[in-house]
């Protein structure tokens, strides 16, 4: 009889070992859940606060609807539309240069540039 008591008790010792274990995992899986949402918090923040900055940089130099697409890219998960007014506005850039360039000869390498920066863009973006 001791010898069935004994396996008995061992059988409820790995029990409790076991429920043990389990709410000990349990608990590190939660801190780790919690762990994550303040870190999501925080890149949240911080990208906000990057946006922020942007918006009150482009206020000196963008145009009204420039700043405005900027603003509502706080509420978006993509960065499409940035991509695609970013692309836009090098287009445009470049064009004018290239017609000032028609004029004077001294600004081709401004025109190259700007160029070289569209081409440099698009294949981020296409990376991204």
């Amino acid at each position: 009889m001791p010898e069935e008591e004994s396996g008995f008790d061992e059988l409820m010792r790995l029990s409790q070992q076991f429920t043990r274990q389990e709410k000990e995992h349990e608990e590190k899986e939660r801190q780790r859940e919690e762990q994550g949402k303040k870190v999501q918090g925080v890149l949240q923040g911080l990208k906000d606060l990057n946006v922020s900055m942007a918006v009150e940089q482009l206020k000196t130099v963008a145009t009204p609807e420039i700043i405005k697409e900027v603003n509502t890219l706080r509420s978006k998960g993509s960065t499409d539309d940035l991509r695609k007014m970013i692309s836009a506005l090098a287009e445009d850039l470049e064009k004018s240069l290239g017609a000032i360039s028609a004029s004077k000869a001294d600004t081709a390498p401004l025109v190259n540039s700007m160029r070289t920066l569209n081409i440099l863009m698009d294949l981020y973006f296409s990376l991204h």
